[in-house]
């Protein structure tokens, strides 16, 4: 590449600016985008985006972060590093160094992203999550309460729903695995559970009993 060809510093630079002021408005108004001329790092920022999350500007000196980039003791990038704004709220920052054609260092992109919504959601999402263990309820509140027939006629439909099953009459796999269901939702200990199951599945009460043996022993 001749000498006529290159890109000079400022042409590269300047590129970086288009790039973060079209992060800026992407991100807006979370992200802020810096961009260094690390040549002069007394008064680098030579564009800043969405500078309300720092409140630095143009015209104002690099970071500790540049001045180690300068002296080559940091990665050209650092990514996704836990950072914080001069006014306390949580950072997640990344920075890319700039090298000019001849892989000299001439600047750095600076990337602040302002994450204090997000921890203020958490917190809030984990008010709306949070539940008491009751002394009342021991397990699940039963919230379809009637009599034992209602309850397990109830209970088949929901397995039928839960599990796509649109045939109107089960077959020997899915009556098995319906009071597989039914043991586990409580519904056996209700009282004459046993003749209703048989009824709602179109098997003799003894098929129920032989089914209940054969589940119970392989818990």
């Amino acid at each position: 590449m001749s000498k006529a060809s290159k890109i000079s510093d400022k042409e590269i630079l300047s590129h970086y600016i288009k790039m973060g002021e079209i992060l800026s408005k992407m991100f807006n108004p979370n992200l802020e985008v810096i961009v260094h001329d690390l040549r002069y790092p007394e008064h680098s920022i030579i564009a800043i985006f969405n500078n309300h999350i720092t409140g630095r500007n143009v015209g104002e000196g690099t970071s500790d972060l540049g001045y180690k980039k300068v002296d080559g003791k940091v990665p050209d990038q650092v990514i996704n590093y836990k950072n914080e704004s001069p006014d306390g709220k949580p950072l997640k920052s990344s920075s890319l160094t700039i090298r000019n054609s001849q892989n000299d260092i001439i600047g750095s992109l600076g990337l602040n992203y302002d994450i204090s919504i997000f921890e203020e959601f958490s917190t809030a999402l984990s008010y709306l999550k949070e539940t008491t263990d009751n002394p009342i309820i021991s397990n699940k509140e039963a919230f379809y309460y009637g009599s034992t027939k209602e309850d397990i006629l109830i209970a088949v439909k929901h397995f039928r729903v839960s599990n796509g099953l649109t045939n109107k009459i089960f077959s020997k796999k899915e009556k098995y695995n319906v009071i597989k269901y039914l043991i586990k939702g409580g519904h056996l200990n209700k009282r004459g559970a046993v003749p209703i199951i048989g009824e709602a599945l179109a098997i003799t009460r003894p098929t129920v009993y032989k089914y209940i043996k054969d589940i119970k022993e392989k818990f």
